[in-house]
């Protein structure tokens, strides 16, 4: 029974020399989705059941172009104070004619038709603007569609598909830069002094600088933990590399907007000299703590022996960032180096260079899991980079700047969107009280694992 041209059972013997039945995958990526609902389309016309679909899409976007048209006829007759072949004193203009206009919307593409005033009195509708083809609700379709991971050429191709109409990739990239202005605003917009904890990170692009050679450049990103544990993206910034000066700047910007400090307690990041310095010299009194994931990835690249003594030496290590205190993770740690010491001197020499200012994430165990590492920015980071890859490089740092911030203001949106969801599941009879239960304290144990 064939599924579709890409996805069929196949009778095939097996080992035994029986027949069986084996399934090939079907493809149901971001790119191939419109081509697999053809095929989905085209199976269930041959049952008669997609000819009934096709004629109900029909049958709906006929019902909006006709809502359209209404609309422009009943507004043409307000504005020039008169109905259709109405005699009446009050009447502005007259009707000359009229002229096909084509408009875009989720609906697809409608052929409407303008009526003309004679007297050129200036018409203006609500439904669109002068000379606009699109509706804005499509265009921001567009956008959001390319902030997901489709590039400006796949986005054409996948609006073809679905509505039967798209935009060109020189539109789309056009379509970008109406976020110039949020992007600006974002940038010099007021930062309440509500944060506790930041982390300081960034991932690098490839740049064509001034039109003229490719070059790779670092976009450095902010992120700041609230004082009721909320996740937001302050400030970004495309730098040549995490410097002193680099970072200093963004952090100074950040400080100039409101960010005093006065709640902040620790700043997380790698183990870069410009970021650490940086940290001391805009925020001198908030600790610094070494991301904890970043240490390990330094372990694990200086181990030697990586067949033999890797896992288990990792294993080993993540367990002492799991100890129930600082003093247990200490004790863990001496172990751990005396034990590998002399089978793998430079992971353990390594290990050893900073290692206790991994720690500092104790001084406020309560919040660990948002400050022993740089994760939660790392998988923002991670997802931006994603989103970005379809583009190869970036012809500018402007266009740069306006793909990294439409992807961030899009978390934004999507966190929010889970806020809003969270509240409405919460039972309204939820008492406003929590009760806390305190366990005994129990003795702590200085094993490896």
């Amino acid at each position: 029974m064939v599924i579709n041209n890409q996805s069929r059972t196949i009778n095939r013997p097996d080992k035994s020399g029986q027949r069986g039945y084996a399934m090939r995958a079907i493809n149901f990526s971001k790119d191939n989705l419109p081509v697999q609902w053809q095929y989905v389309k085209r199976n269930l016309s041959e049952l008669g059941i997609g000819e009934q679909l096709d004629h109900f899409e029909k049958r709906a976007h006929k019902a909006i172009q006709k809502l359209i048209q209404d609309d422009i006829y009943e507004e043409f007759e307000l504005q020039i104070g008169a109905d259709r072949y109405e005699r009446s004193k009050s009447r502005l203009d007259t009707r000359k004619g009229e002229y096909p206009r084509f408009f875009t919307t989720t609906f697809g593409t409608s052929e409407i038709k303008i009526p003309r005033s004679r007297k050129g009195l200036d018409i203006r509708y609500t439904l669109f603007d002068k000379y606009q083809r699109r509706q804005r609700k499509f265009d921001s379709t567009v956008i959001l569609s390319m902030l997901l991971g489709f590039s400006t050429r796949k986005q054409g191709k996948f609006f073809r598909k679905f509505i039967g109409d798209s935009v060109s990739h020189t539109t789309a990239s056009r379509l970008m830069k109406n976020l110039e202005a949020d992007l600006k605003e974002f940038r010099t917009r007021p930062i309440e002094d509500k944060y506790k904890y930041l982390l300081v990170d960034g991932f690098w692009v490839k740049v064509l600088a001034k039109g003229k050679c490719l070059r790779k450049m670092v976009t450095l990103v902010v992120s700041g933990i609230t004082l009721d544990n909320k996740k937001e993206i302050l400030a970004f910034k495309l730098a040549k590399g995490e410097s002193e000066n680099e970072v200093t700047a963004l952090l100074n910007d950040l400080y100039r907007r409101g960010l005093k400090g006065k709640h902040l307690k620790l700043i997380a990041s790698d183990g870069s000299k410009g970021i650490r310095t940086a940290i001391n010299m805009v925020y001198p009194y908030a600790e610094w703590q070494l991301c904890s994931t970043h240490k390990l990835r330094n372990l694990a690249d200086n181990i030697r022996y990586k067949v033999k003594n890797r896992k288990k030496m990792m294993l080993e290590a993540s367990g002492i960032y799991k100890s129930k205190s600082r003093r247990q993770a200490i004790k863990r740690f001496e172990r751990f180096c005396l034990k590998w010491e002399e089978i793998e001197p430079k992971a353990i020499r390594c290990f050893r260079k900073d290692f206790h200012n991994t720690l500092a994430y104790y001084h406020f165990i309560e919040d660990r899991r948002f400050i022993s590492t740089t994760n939660h920015l790392e998988r923002d980071i991670e997802e931006i980079r994603r989103r970005i890859k379809t583009q190869g490089y970036f012809k500018g740092e402007g266009s740069l700047n306006i793909w990294v911030y439409g992807i961030i203001s899009q978390f934004r949106e999507e966190q929010i969107a889970k806020e809003i969801e969270e509240r409405r599941k919460r039972p309204k009879d939820m008492p406003a009280h929590l009760f806390t239960l305190v366990k005994e304290p129990q003795p702590e144990s200085v094993q490896l694992s």
